[in-house]
């Protein structure tokens, strides 16, 4: 029920939902409100298993029928389909804001854990490389609570597309984002860093074992002390560090 909310907040497009009986009230009332519409302006009547509307399908059932059609296998309160947002790079404020950028991170509990540490600390978006694992997983959205609608994320993004990105930045007289890789083997201690004034940061995640698939050579790399062992993920990880950089940018 949060992940739908969380959607209706973001503007998604929600085309289905399949419901507990018990839950009907708990659903967000514009989408009741349109499958009543839907009904005609003479049905007062409240909706079962029957009731459709012509841009919000919702089903009412019981727990069994939940169960059998989650993905959760068991213990859903509801369950919806809705169109997957579009995003472009283009729609990332990488000239002045701190942007993540995925380069091999497989994990989707990982992404989605990423994407509300996103949202949490003001980021312009997240951009996964083909690498990555899908954002809009079931796993990553569960992870994510549905912070996915709430910022631009952009899939399946080369590095090189980001490169072509930076240069047509420059081409309009826009600075290119200073670009740090996380790095648990060594760099920089990020309390220590600051970044360039006036432009924005892109923080490049790689896989907890292997690091970015792509080099990033003239990246500079950051990384956060730790007393013992590296005992961090790449979502505590990459939550630490967008903290630390989007307060050294002040």
């Amino acid at each position: 029920m949060d992940l739908l909310r969380a959607a209706v907040a973001g503007g998604a497009d929600i085309r289905e939902i399949l419901v507990r009986r018990e839950l009907l009230s708990e659903v967000p009332a514009g989408l009741r409100e349109q499958a009543a519409a839907f009904s005609g302006p003479a049905s007062k009547t409240p909706l079962d298993e029957d009731s459709v509307s012509a841009g919000v399908d919702i089903g009412v059932c019981n727990q069994e029928t939940l169960d059998h059609a989650s993905s959760l296998g068991g213990s859903a309160d509801v369950i919806f389909i809705c169109v997957q947002p579009e995003g472009r790079l283009a729609d990332v404020d990488l000239g002045s804001g701190v942007t993540f950028y995925l380069d091999g991170v497989g994990d989707p509990g990982n992404v989605g854990t990423l994407c509300r540490g996103a949202v949490a600390f003001g980021l312009s978006g997240l951009i996964c490389s083909p690498g990555s694992a899908d954002p809009w997983s079931p796993k990553a959205l569960r992870a994510g609570m549905g912070a996915q609608f709430s910022i631009p994320v952009i899939t399946e993004v080369e590095p090189r597309d980001l490169v072509g990105r930076f240069a047509a930045l420059k081409a309009k007289g826009l600075g290119a984002p200073e670009v740090f890789v996380a790095d648990s083997n060594g760099g920089a201690d990020v309390r220590e860093v600051a970044p360039a004034a006036g432009i924005g940061v892109l923080l490049v995640l790689g896989s907890e074992r292997n690091g970015p698939l792509a080099e990033w050579h003239d990246a500079r790399r950051v990384t956060i002390p730790q007393k013992r062992f590296d005992s961090l993920n790449v979502a505590m990880a990459g939550t630490v560090l967008a903290y630390e950089l989007g307060r050294a940018r002040g």
